[in-house]
């Protein structure tokens, strides 16, 4: 109840910032309905029938402040569920993640509760990202990463601080340490990479990411405590079409390291208004090991209006071939105040 009531206060904020926006000031809020209906034939998770599935639906308040320093910033979003049987008992306004920071021409830092810096390359190439289909673990989710990806490209970290310098001809590099408080140790996870852009719109880029031992939870989500992961990755936009791939080698619970692999291409029909994705997973060792394939066409009705058509199949080399079809629609509101 007082999380719902932050919330509620939050939003009585912003629709009262009209009468009293600073100069150099602004604040969004946006927020989307992610709604499917979905066949699931799921040998190994019980499941072979029809089911609804939120998938992540959220609201956002992201605000900023500029002079000539430079720009301090928050971002606040939430869960906003419209199924109740959603992970969560479908309650509205559960935080997600909130964190703040100050970027200037020596770069930009960001510190509280966020994406991390080794989960950020695999959600941005991946275009069937909280939607309804084979997810990390290869069986039916409607929400995180898809097969393919590891379960370290789900999830926020909490207590993290992450530096990132400004671009030097194409070069940015970013570095970050996170640390556990429940235990009296105070262990430290730490990261750090690189990325490389071209004119051309090639990105190639790494990143490793550490787990400190003896803790009580992974500070970094998806990773062995003590272990840690590396991901090398590579995105390419060309006109009407877009393509990435991602490697990685993480240290999972129970198991020695496992490697994932994951390839997508999307082609955008402009004129049809109409975007084609198709992805490919492998997953080397582990309780994922095998492979998996999602395929999807996005019509957009409106500018923020957006319905789709998708499947999805996975190969398990523990003996299962979970499959599942959706037909879904994405609705996306924003609002801006400036002064």
């Amino acid at each position: 109840m007082k999380n719902k009531i932050i919330a509620l206060l939050c939003l009585v904020m912003v629709w009262a910032l009209p009468s009293t926006a600073k100069a150099g000031q602004s604040v969004t809020g946006y927020g989307n309905l992610r709604y499917s209906i979905n066949y699931v034939d799921e040998d190994g998770g019980g499941i072979e029938r029809w089911k609804g599935t939120d998938n992540v639906s959220r609201f956002g308040i992201k605000g900023s402040h500029s002079n000539d320093l430079g720009k301090a910033f928050v971002h606040l979003q939430v869960a906003a569920p419209s199924d109740s049987e959603t992970s969560g008992g479908g309650d509205g306004f559960r935080q997600r993640f909130f964190f703040g920071g100050f970027e200037c021409e020596y770069g930009k830092v960001t510190y509280g509760r966020m994406t991390n810096a080794y989960k950020f390359p695999g959600f941005a190439l991946d275009p069937f990202y909280d939607l309804s289909r084979q997810n990390a673990t290869g069986f039916f989710g409607g929400g995180g990463a898809t097969y393919g990806l590891s379960g370290a490209t789900n999830g926020f970290t909490d207590n993290t601080l992450q530096y990132f310098t400004p671009n030097f001809n194409g070069f940015k590099f970013v570095g970050g340490i996170a640390f556990e408080d429940e235990t009296d140790d105070n262990k430290l996870a730490w990261l750090g990479g690189g990325s490389y852009t071209t004119n051309s719109g090639l990105t190639v880029g790494g990143v490793y990411a550490d787990n400190p031992a003896m803790t009580a939870d992974p500070v970094y989500p998806g990773i062995a405590i003590g272990g840690d992961a590396i991901r090398a990755y590579a995105t390419y936009k060309g006109n009407g079409w877009k393509a990435g791939v991602s490697y990685e080698n993480i240290d999972v619970t129970g198991y020695d390291n496992v490697s994932h692999l994951y390839l997508t291409g999307t082609a955008m029909l402009k004129q049809l208004k109409t975007d084609l994705s198709l992805s490919f997973g492998y997953v080397d060792d582990g309780s994922a090991e095998g492979f998996g394939i999602t395929a999807g066409a996005f019509k957009n009705l409106l500018d923020n209006a957006q319905i789709y058509a998708m499947g999805s199949y996975a190969d398990l080399e523990s003996g299962y071939a979970p499959y599942t079809f959706s037909v879904g629609a994405i609705y996306n509101f924003k609002f801006t105040v400036k002064n």
